[in-house]
């Protein structure tokens, strides 16, 4: 039995295994992780419209056509374009997917109901001209409309409700793709502007002038998250600035609620590093959000003390720490997901040659040609273990990540992008997955999770962006192989809260935000 306490749609769960009367309910085995990768385009089946040697790539995951399977999105530097899953978990190219004429080149691109009409509508970034808003017609079909005044070399693209209104705004992230080491040093480049664009009740965005302090804006920043750092419901933002040594470091903007932000004192957060990307979730299982923050070098492990404040943690977290090597030198988008479904969140890193000169930035190492990404699995306690994972043994030049359930077996699966290629993997293995959450309505990015299973707790987070991309509107909630969760409560943005009892192993809920 599924107990609902709020009112919300489920469809599709299956009811929980009850144990023998007078028996003690214990996990089912569990196994081995592995991905298996399944498909891999290289540059020659893939758009060459335009030149893609200077940029960067994106990709989100979410089902564009409504035919219940996750397609993709891609943001792709000869031409951006879409992938239909063909109804068994594998994607193929389709030209159907996207507006009449070719996709634009982009670096960046998100998925997000923006107008609450049921459908995945995107949001493309450029570094010639204006971002552009694509409305979806539920079919997969897009029509376009360029964002005036966004003509910035949009790296990233995060969707959160800034304004507390209840529709989604955009944080655009801002950098230079043809710059070099030496121009940022000798102090000649400092970026585009990063741009918070808030959405209208006719759905059009515009600027929030003056809603930023204006030294945070310019900072060559690769990524920025969103997360409820305080926990006073409101999405507060983590600026990942790339050339932080030279440029600006990090920067913890706090929102007042109102989409006027201030920047955090003495967080101990605001690195000067040469961030890629920013991962958000809980890595030692104490309710706060947590931050893995990729670099040029080892990348960091902040862990939230709360107040707005954080502790580096990364030399105490086992294999989190990731020393700087020709095979792991350059870490891009990360992100937290419970990849083998046994209750905590492990890490996903890619990795890939820059290409940048290191001497003139002053940076010890070698920017070896082969770095293959890491998958590092969670003890629960801030502490991770290297997976030896042979399908990442090629080490492409990876750039960004999505992740979602493209098969329909309960797990997380990976979609990489890179120089010049996007790859395909499946997840097996582990434990018996537990349940999926498919968040539905306009404004579902922010939303916390809280499950209690197995005598453990665990807070989650739909915090869907990363570098460049964005993952599928799912929480994947893992079990450890016990048959059910005692409890499973759902706050979304806004406070309203959906509640979950006997919540059995293997249920797919698709929740609507009222």
């Amino acid at each position: 039995m599924i107990l609902l306490l709020a009112c919300t749609t489920v469809r599709d769960a299956p009811e929980p295994v009850e144990p023998d009367s007078g028996e003690p309910v214990l996990p089912a085995e569990c196994g081995a992780l592995d991905l298996e990768e399944v498909a891999t385009f290289e540059q020659e089946s893939l758009p060459m419209r335009d030149d893609p040697s200077h940029t960067v790539q994106g990709v989100s995951l979410g089902d564009l056509d409504g035919d219940g399977w996750l397609d993709a999105l891609v943001a792709w530097g000869g031409g951006s374009f879409g992938m239909r899953n063909d109804g068994t978990g594998n994607l193929i190219l389709d030209d159907s997917l996207g507006t009449e004429a070719p996709l634009p080149a982009s670096e960046a691109v998100a998925l997000a109901d923006l107008d609450g009409d049921g459908d995945l509508d995107a949001m493309l970034g450029s570094w010639t001209g204006n971002a552009s808003t694509y409305w979806n017609d539920g079919s997969g079909r897009f029509s376009a409309e360029e964002i005036p005044g966004t003509t910035i070399d949009t790296f990233a693209i995060a969707f959160g409700d800034a304004d507390g209104d209840g529709d989604l705004d955009a944080y655009l992230s801002a950098a230079y793709t043809d710059m070099t080491y030496e121009e940022i040093a000798a102090g000649e480049r400092v970026g585009d502007p990063n741009l918070l664009l808030l959405q209208g009740e006719d759905h059009t965005f515009t600027e929030a002038v003056g809603a930023l302090p204006e030294e945070t804006r310019y900072g060559m920043t690769l990524h920025t998250a969103w997360l409820d750092v305080e926990g006073d419901g409101d999405l507060d933002l983590y600026v990942g600035n790339d050339a932080g040594p030279y440029v600006e470091p990090n920067h913890l903007l706090l929102n007042d609620g109102r989409a006027r932000f201030t920047e955090a004192e003495d967080c101990a957060c605001d690195l000067p590093m040469f961030t890629m990307g920013v991962a958000v979730g809980d890595a030692n299982q104490d309710g706060l959000p947590d931050l893995y923050v990729t670099d040029v070098g080892p990348p960091e492990l902040l862990l939230n003390t709360g107040g707005a404040a954080f502790v580096n943690a990364t030399l105490t977290a086992g294999d989190a720490y990731i020393p700087a090597t020709s095979t792991s030198m350059v870490s891009w988008g990360a992100g937290f997901l419970d990849l083998d479904a046994d209750a905590d969140q492990d890490l996903f890193v890619t990795f890939g040659q820059s290409g940048k000169n290191f001497d003139a930035a002053g940076i010890d190492g070698e920017d070896g040609p082969i770095q293959p990404n890491e998958l590092l699995l969670s003890d629960g306690a801030a502490a991770y273990v290297h997976a030896e994972t042979p399908a990442f043994a090629a080490g492409p030049r990876t750039r960004a990540y999505a992740s979602g359930d493209l098969d329909r077996d309960g797990r997380p699966d990976i979609v990489t992008v890179g120089k010049y290629f996007l790859q395909q993997f499946h997840t097996t293995g582990g434990c018996p997955p537990g349940a999926t959450l498919q968040l539905r309505g306009q404004n579902v990015i922010g939303a916390q999770v809280d499950v209690d299973v197995g005598g453990a707790h665990q807070t989650l987070w739909h915090l869907p962006s990363t570098t460049s991309s964005s993952n599928a509107d799912e929480v994947f909630v893992g079990f450890a192989g016990y048959p059910s969760a005692d409890r499973i409560v759902v706050t979304w943005p806004g406070g309203e809260t959906t509640e979950l009892e006997d919540v059995a192993l293997g249920a797919v809920l698709t929740l609507d935000q009222e």
